[in-house]
């Protein structure tokens, strides 16, 4: 990851990396942990119902509350360094809900956008 944002033109932080819990990965329920083919199954629900908990899931409204609640967080800590960039790492489901947000998409869209490869660059302004 490193050397894609180097690549790109990304100064890295010379600080201390955060380590931030609003970031983990979107919580799947009965099928935390198990195999990836039930995740469409709840993508699927997700379109139709951005906070259904079906089967323990965490909703998509949840994640995009967490993450937007970080996202201000982060504002408000670094306000004073204009201009800065942050780098967040996590997994793509929840990348991909939070940049919904970003786009001021409907959530239950998350996965109409362009898939998040492992190590992407994807620059999130509010639009």
């Amino acid at each position: 990851m490193a050397d894609a944002c180097l690549a790109s033109g990304v100064e890295l932080y010379k600080g201390n990396v955060m380590l931030e819990t609003r970031l983990r990965e979107r919580y799947f329920g009965e099928w935390n942990g198990g195999s990836d083919e039930f995740y469409q199954m709840v993508w699927d629900v997700d379109q139709t119902d951005p906070n259904h908990v079906e089967s323990g899931v965490e909703s998509v409204n949840s994640v995009l509350s967490r993450t937007t609640q970080l996202i201000l967080d982060i504002e408000d800590e670094f306000r004073a360094l204009e201009p800065h960039t942050c780098i967040l790492v996590a997994h793509g489901d929840v990348l991909q809900i939070m940049q919904t947000g970003f786009q001021k998409i409907d959530c239950s869209k998350h996965r109409s956008l362009p898939h998040l490869e492992t190590a992407t660059l994807r620059e999130l302004k509010l639009g």
